[in-house]
């Protein structure tokens, strides 16, 4: 990651794009398993479906509010509203849990996510997602503990007695190159069948590029990150699956220009994607647009979006 845009630090000597830690520690954090391959998945275009109106409006710097309307034929349709709030923030560190939600005001499907860190190295979340449907809820919480090198973390997935899932992983950096890693998953259909699961991980990275794999009895996840130019970063996914003996490879690509940030993508499938946003200078709206093909079924699909931001919050997203 380029550090020339990181703003100058005011009397220490300190390199920039780096965060602080009590004690000594000469490694930095490697963050967790589940964002492991987190660069290249950024660098991969985010496909729209249809068309999709979004409102963002900071009431305070702890608050805003959001509304969004979209018409697809993949995703839910219709209307909703909700919105971010803190009750108490000091110095941008959150003293109070953070709310973030929304409904849909005619089947009343609701999302709930609830941040909180008690103390700077622990990080409690919930999300909570209610379908329109008279069916139970679908919950996830995470217990995340960060130290200067290394990061716990622990994941529950519709955790009840009948079924649930969970997984325990660790993420450690044993030089300031390389961190290794591990993650058990534990799932059950019921109270006494309980089936388990180990995968490994590891990742070199430098500040410019990084490789990152994780490989279990499932199946093998692979990526490769680099950043070519300043403004032009790539990709490249491998992912192979053991029970249908299926393998995906992906080359994406990001470019951004002075006003905007284009987007592309290809894979094994000759599934070829292209996506492209971009914020109004002169009105406080980012629009962008996505394409996304297949080239042996010559199917393709087409998403527009428009986000409305007076306050500016969403600006280089």
């Amino acid at each position: 990651m380029s550090c020339n845009s990181c703003p100058p630090f005011g009397g220490y000597k300190f390199p920039s794009c780096f965060q602080r830690y009590g004690g000594v520690s000469n490694k930095k954090n490697p963050g967790n398993v589940q964002t492991l391959h987190s660069l290249a998945h950024n660098v991969m275009p985010k496909f729209y479906d249809g068309v999709e109106l979004d409102y963002y409006h900071r009431l305070a710097p702890n608050k805003f509010i959001s509304a969004a309307w979209v018409l697809s034929h993949v995703r839910a349709a219709g209307f909703r509203f909700g919105g971010l709030y803190t009750f108490r923030v000091l110095d941008d560190f959150m003293l109070t849990p953070t709310i973030v939600g929304d409904i849909h005001p005619t089947t009343l499907a609701a999302n709930l996510n609830i941040l909180y860190y008690p103390f700077k190295p622990l990080r409690l979340e919930a999300v909570l997602q209610k379908p329109g449907e008279d069916v139970p809820v679908e919950t996830q919480y995470t217990i995340e503990w960060t130290r200067p090198s290394d990061t716990w973390a622990a994941n529950f997935y519709n955790v009840r007695n009948e079924n649930g899932r969970c997984t325990l992983s660790v993420m450690r950096s044993i030089t300031q190159h390389w961190a290794i890693g591990g993650e058990l998953l534990l799932e059950w259909n019921e109270p006494k069948n309980l089936m388990t699961d180990l995968a490994f991980a590891a990742r070199y990275s430098h500040h410019h590029y990084s490789f990152a794999a994780t490989a279990s009895r499932q199946g093998l996840d692979v990526s490769y990150w680099q950043r070519i130019h300043p403004q032009i970063q790539m990709a490249n996914l491998l992912a192979w699956n053991r029970s249908t003996r299926k393998t995906i490879a992906t080359i994406c690509y990001q470019w951004n220009f002075w006003n905007c940030a284009v987007h592309g993508m290809i894979d094994s499938d000759a599934l070829v994607g292209f996506m492209w946003t971009k914020y109004l200078s002169y009105i406080p709206i980012q629009m962008g647009f996505s394409v996304v093909m297949s080239l042996p079924t010559d199917r393709f699909a087409f998403g527009m979006r428009f986000v409305l931001d007076p306050s500016g919050l969403r600006r280089g997203d």
